[in-house]
């Protein structure tokens, strides 16, 4: 039973995003069945599905965060390493979430140059500020493309990678990190 009406927006959220987890998508109806209430309440905390569907990416971008908090390294270079690899374990173990935050258009993404450029980001900043480490250390640290727009090659190669991989294009996964693996060395080479 619900205890209050704050109870009921988190509670929806909670079962909007185990819905998600687990099949790829929700239902208001389903929630509200779920929950006991009727779909008019959900109503009354969130305007439309696109709103409790935008407050699932919220909490996925949270829970993609903490992966990167979790990250100990000091080089740039392994931070890299680490923030792509965390990337690519979390588009492998929750791929209804990596298909909502990162393949679906969504109104509410960010865009680029200018939310990464104003730091509305977080997870995309960990990298940044990471590829703009390792220019600085960098005995080539002439960089006329400036480390917001290597980052963002970066992720691109590696969310390129991840999108072949999910449609079936690398032998098996092993193979589809030995590739990737190998993709982000070269580009770190570079910098």
């Amino acid at each position: 039973m619900l205890n209050s009406v704050e109870d009921l927006r988190d509670q929806a959220i909670d079962v909007a995003f185990s819905g998600f987890r687990t099949a790829g998508s929700i239902s208001m109806r389903q929630i509200a069945a779920e929950l006991d209430v009727t779909a008019a309440a959900l109503y009354h905390h969130f305007a439309n599905k696109e709103k409790l569907v935008q407050a699932v990416t919220d909490r996925g971008f949270v829970m993609f965060e903490k992966r990167f908090k979790a990250i100990r390294a000091t080089d740039p270079h392994s931070v890299i390493r680490r923030i792509l690899g965390e990337y690519r374990k979390f588009a492998l173990e929750e791929p209804a979430l990596f298909e909502l935050m990162f393949v679906a258009r969504r109104e509410s993404a960010r865009r680029c140059p200018a939310d990464f450029a104003a730091h509305r980001s977080a997870v995309f900043d960990v990298l940044w500020n990471a590829v703009d480490a390792a220019i600085s250390r960098s005995k080539n640290a002439e960089s006329d493309d400036g480390s917001l727009y290597l980052a963002h090659d970066l992720w691109a190669l590696t969310h390129g990678q991840i999108l072949l991989w999910r449609a079936g294009h690398f032998e098996n996964e092993k193979a589809f990190k030995r590739v990737l693996g190998r993709s982000i060395d070269r580009f770190i080479s570079t910098l």
